[in-house]
């Protein structure tokens, strides 16, 4: 025998327990079996409609040690969901257990089972229970976004986004997944938490609220609104003491209409004293007046909203000289006291008669006056009826009658020597008759 047989056959010796426990491994049965196993449909709310399928299973082992997995593959409208049951156990103490898997829709549920031996990794049994008609009791995932505004939101005003989620499925499986939300004008928590929106800038948005579990059931929800840019600033001003004496109360406040909220504004004022001086006030919505100079006030404030909208107001404001004592600190905000205007009288001023001290006085001179007049009206009727005739001086007497008796409007009335007609005002200032216009024109001095 040569050298080179005799070292094949030394090798075969060598490795020949090898190959024979490889051969007897892969002859081996397995050590781990099912003795039993079905598929039965349930009604576990018991309301009378078939929701779950419950899988029982005894798995056994001739090995003192046996590590096995139970997959449980449920099929439903095109989507499967896979269980698993890993357990470990000997061969005197055989292993059963059951998997309850909830219907998550409604129609027909395919359900499969193996067993795999853990070691080995082998699929050692495996079995097909059919068909099952069941009616959902898992409500799949379900997103919702409700807005609770007004029917025209404006900017500022109260906005809040509700998020509403349901996920059975993920919960009764342990799957729950990330909910995210897209749309919105800065980052906010992807959690189930109300949004405030009413801080949002004026514009169309459009959100999205996606969700997907860990058993990939997804869905998402949409948002459609507007917050729409407010309308100009709408008020007015609300004063309390024009025309009162300085030191008295005194304010001019913004009153703003419905649908204009002053904490979003910015207001800036205006105002000019009696004597064109500028006075600065800071930008309330209220101003006090009380110390303001005598003389009229020009108050104009702007009111400008956050998108720069702006409305103007404004207001001519008089305060009068104080009267009687006042103290150092208004005489001081009146102003120079020969640079008040004079106070009217009301209804307590008498008007003095233009001519004379007295009434009486006043009455003698318009008798003289018209006794003259009387006089020369008759001379020049006798002079006109000779040339012009009886039609014309009736016409003449009609006209001369409009000029010497013009009417007064209520006012103290007199004719001088001259035949002009005078009445005087309750101030003091009188007016005279002209003729030729036919109106009474204010009398001044050269």
């Amino acid at each position: 025998m040569s050298k080179r047989i005799v070292g094949i056959l030394a090798l075969l010796l060598l490795f020949a327990p090898l190959f024979s426990t490889s051969v007897l491994a892969a002859g081996d049965a397995p050590h781990i079996g099912v003795d039993s196993s079905r598929a039965d449909r349930l009604d576990l709310n018991n309301d009378g409609d078939r929701d779950t399928i419950r899988v029982v299973y005894l798995l056994n082992t001739t090995s003192h040690y046996a590590e096995a997995a139970v997959q449980v593959d449920v099929e439903h409208a095109g989507m499967t969901l896979t269980f698993w049951d890993n357990v470990t156990f000997n061969r005197t103490t055989p292993y059963f257990s059951s998997q309850d898997i909830e219907a998550w829709g409604d129609g027909v549920f395919t359900v499969r089972m193996k067993v795999w031996d853990a070691e080995s990794n082998m699929i050692v049994y495996s079995e097909d229970f059919g068909d099952f008609d069941l009616v959902a009791s898992l409500t799949q995932p379900y997103l919702r976004l409700d807005l609770e505004a007004t029917g025209t939101l404006f900017l500022g005003d109260d906005c809040t986004i509700d998020r509403v989620f349901l996920d059975e499925v993920g919960e009764r499986y342990d799957a729950i997944g990330l909910i995210s939300l897209s749309g919105t004008p800065w980052i906010v928590p992807d959690d189930l938490s109300d949004v405030d929106c009413s801080t949002w800038p004026a514009r169309d948005y459009h959100l999205v609220m996606f969700y997907r579990n860990l058993l990939g059931f997804s869905t998402q929800a949409e948002l459609d609104f507007t917050i729409h840019t407010l309308p100009p600033p709408i008020f007015t001003l609300n004063v309390t003491g024009n025309n009162d004496d300085v030191g008295s109360e005194c304010i001019v406040a913004i009153e703003p209409s419905l649908g204009t909220t002053m904490a979003l504004m910015s207001v800036q004022w205006e105002i000019t004293d009696p004597r064109g001086d500028a006075v600065v006030v800071p930008g309330f919505t209220t101003v006090d007046c009380r110390l303001w100079q005598v003389g009229l006030s020009k108050v104009r404030v702007t009111v400008t909203s956050p998108e720069g909208q702006s409305t103007l107001g404004a207001f001519n404001l008089v305060r009068l000289p104080p009267q009687g004592s006042a103290s150092s600190e208004v005489l001081e905000a009146a102003g120079p006291a020969n640079m008040w205007p004079d106070r009217s009288l009301g209804e307590n001023y008498e008007p003095t008669p233009f001519f004379g001290n007295s009434e009486l006085t006043a009455q003698a001179i318009v008798f003289v006056v018209g006794i003259g007049i009387a006089i020369l009206f008759g001379i020049f009727c006798g002079v006109m009826w000779n040339r012009r005739g009886k039609d014309s001086m009736v016409t003449f007497g009609e006209t001369a009658a409009m000029e010497i008796d013009p009417e007064s409007d209520g006012l103290p009335s007199y004719v001088d020597p001259t035949g002009v007609h005078w009445r005087q005002h309750p101030e003091g200032n009188v007016d005279w008759y002209d003729t030729v216009s036919g109106q009474w024109m204010p009398y001044e001095e050269d």
